[in-house]
């Protein structure tokens, strides 16, 4: 709710801000950038996959997100840790908001010895057809995770409004899941489960860059290559680390039995789709 109320406020300050943000949402630009998108549901490990992949020579990325594709005023702030003055020389030449992103990260990858550009905002997953359709250059990795472990690391998050029940964390999951499933076997678009990552990570980054025909490099698994300036904000902790499974089905201790008799009620079919096993039967 907090969220929606921010951007509420946002549009409410700048009321001219309306029309120009929704014809710049209504794109007639096809990008060229070969960005790699990283998306999920809340919580799912996309800033663990977003640090491994930035770590690599010849990609990088920005802390935090980037939100552009969602419905926040595009116009109400800074992008891209650009200053304000850049974002409003880079508003001023864009045609519509696949441009400006466009323009943006040309800007960045200018800065950054030509890199590949890393973008994570994790509920991007919700709009996988039209990244897709306007970015055919771009790669898509989705990242997925036990829903129930989403929901134990998101409770009580201030920044994640849908945590505030079991069954409203159930009902957003279960929509980003379902986002990517419809989108199953397009090319440019590969999966990761977080607990096949955690537990093998080698071998899963392995897959991951050579769906990015990149090869893997032994920095990328170095918490001291991968941990950055994120890490030292306290939900973050976790970058700094090696990385390993012990956060692989903390729901069973975190959540009632209650809540998570509501989460598999509601998302059966979604945790099965990618291997979840309800409680009282065989376990992940």
């Amino acid at each position: 709710m907090n969220r929606v109320l921010d951007v509420l406020r946002s549009y409410a300050r700048n009321p001219a801000h309306v029309p120009r943000n929704l014809s710049w949402r209504l794109p007639r630009t096809t990008s060229a950038s070969r960005t790699v998108f990283v998306v999920g549901a809340p919580r799912s490990g996309t800033s663990l996959v977003q640090s491994v992949l930035a770590a690599h020579s010849e990609l990088f990325s920005i802390p935090g997100e980037t939100g552009l594709f969602s419905f926040q005023n595009i116009f109400g702030r800074r992008h891209f840790g650009l200053s304000w003055a850049e974002n409003r020389s880079l508003f001023a030449v864009s045609r519509d908001l696949v441009d400006f992103f466009d323009r943006a990260v040309g800007l960045l990858e200018s800065r950054s010895a030509g890199a590949t550009f890393v973008e994570k905002t994790p509920q991007h997953v919700l709009q996988l057809r039209f990244l897709a359709r306007r970015f055919p250059n771009a790669r898509f990795v989705n990242v997925v995770r036990d829903g129930r472990d989403c929901f134990a690391s998101a409770k009580g998050h201030p920044g994640i409004p849908q945590s505030s029940s079991a069954r409203r964390f159930a009902r957003y999951w279960r929509r980003c899941v379902d986002s990517a499933l419809r989108m199953s076997g397009h090319p440019r678009l590969l999966t990761l489960r977080y607990e096949d990552f955690v537990r093998n990570p080698p071998e899963e980054l392995e897959r991951v860059m050579r769906f990015l025909d990149l090869e893997p490099e032994t920095a990328q698994l170095d918490p001291a290559a991968f941990g950055d300036e994120r890490g030292r904000r306290n939900e973050f902790q976790l970058l700094r680390s090696a990385v390993s499974d012990s956060r692989v089905g903390r729901f069973r201790a975190e959540l009632s039995s209650a809540e998570k008799r509501v989460f598999e009620r509601m998302a059966a079919r979604q945790l099965a789709a990618h291997g979840y096993s309800l409680e009282g039967r065989d376990r992940v």
